[in-house]
């Protein structure tokens, strides 16, 4: 099905307060996107000012299938509100395959298109994502395992993270505003939290393994004293199994690292990884480069209880590297005679590289 083939013009109308003049958002589809939207039941609109406490939601329920083709959405008018009290910086629009349609003014479920803008005007053009099409979309539980970050960088081996409060949230692409530096998971933490086991395996309500490149699961945590947030990659084996793998990192090893005042100043988050063969060994000179604006990749080296940081074409002896970012980043990973990876990097969590040989 070619669902976001052609400009169109949005069911959203957001109307200026005090008057009778309209702002009119356009929906710009990606050119060779195919992403099937019949599985749609809600879609959702999101205002977003400089601070967290400026947001407003707006949601309303579709009929599946009614968002088959948004060139015939059939969706008019769907939004007709007054411009909230801040100024807005971002702004959001969400398919959403929500069993429930709006829950307590969200659509909550896997997100299947999203399109959005952080610029302001009489006319806004919205770029669209495809995350989850419908056609790939499965509804069955999925297996995540917990592990281990620190004791996966010392010597490989793969320890279970046991009665981690692990709560999954929403599928989402980056970059959703051009400039905007919060998560954008952040606020969609939907299924109720549950303590990982002695396997450190948890379970998510739905399949994200066909997800677009580029998407990212959000996955909230308590350790008993810290929270945290992290990012779940679709693609890819797991370091220690063939289950999707969520890295916990202990605060105080991140805590410890070597940074600069500058580096502290400039990014609120900074994403430890090692890049691993296929038997667990720290694979030596590979590549780390990021695309993602706003985001830079150092290497690192294990020291004492942190790391510290260093400049250098690759990883060295340990594989480590981190990725400092104020939001969450897609990194290429590249070794000669090896097949590239990417994956994303966000929250407070950690990341594992699994390489193996190329085809």
């Amino acid at each position: 099905m070619r669902a976001l083939a052609a400009l169109v013009v949005a069911a959203v109308t957001v109307l200026s307060a005090g008057c009778e003049k309209a702002v009119e958002m356009r929906l710009v589809p990606p050119q060779g996107d195919d992403v099937d939207t019949s599985c749609v039941t809600a879609v959702q609109l999101t205002l977003t000012g400089r601070r967290l406490e400026d947001e407003t939601y707006h949601c309303v329920e579709v009929e599946p299938g009614s968002v088959r083709s948004l060139q015939d959405h059939n969706l008019s008018g769907i939004f007709d509100l007054d411009l909230p009290p801040f100024e807005i910086i971002g702004i959001q629009v969400r398919g959403v395959a929500a069993a429930g349609g709006c829950t307590e003014g969200s659509a909550v479920g896997p997100t299947i298109f999203v399109a959005s803008s952080d610029q302001w005007g009489d006319e806004i053009e919205l770029p669209m994502r495809g995350v989850l099409s419908c056609a790939d979309r499965i509804d069955q539980p999925t297996p995540v395992r917990v592990v281990d970050f620190p004791s996966l960088v010392a010597n490989g081996s793969c320890v279970a993270v046991e009665g981690l409060q692990a709560q999954p949230g929403d599928l989402f692409p980056t970059l959703l505003y051009n400039n905007f530096a919060g998560y954008q998971w952040w606020f969609y933490f939907w299924t109720p939290p549950q303590p990982t086991n002695a396997e450190g395996m948890l379970t998510l309500p739905y399949s994200f393994s066909a997800a677009s490149t580029g998407s990212c699961l959000g996955l909230y945590t308590f350790d008993g004293v810290y929270a945290g947030d992290g990012c779940l990659t679709p693609a890819g084996r797991g370091a220690c199994g063939a289950e999707a793998e969520f890295h916990y990192i202990p605060y105080d090893l991140a805590r410890d690292a070597t940074f600069s005042i500058e580096d502290q100043i400039a990014f609120p988050s900074a994403v430890f990884g090692v890049v691993l063969d296929d038997q667990r060994r720290p694979v030596v000179g590979a590549t780390v480069t990021t695309s993602t604006p706003g985001a830079e990749v150092r290497f690192a080296t294990p020291s004492g209880t942190g790391f510290t940081l260093h400049d250098g074409p690759g990883t060295d002896a340990s594989g480590t590297f981190v990725v400092m970012t104020k939001r969450p980043a897609l990194v290429e990973i590249t070794k000669p005679g090896m097949g590239t990876r990417r994956v994303m990097t966000g929250g407070t969590s950690a990341t594992v590289v699994t390489m193996t040989p190329a085809n």
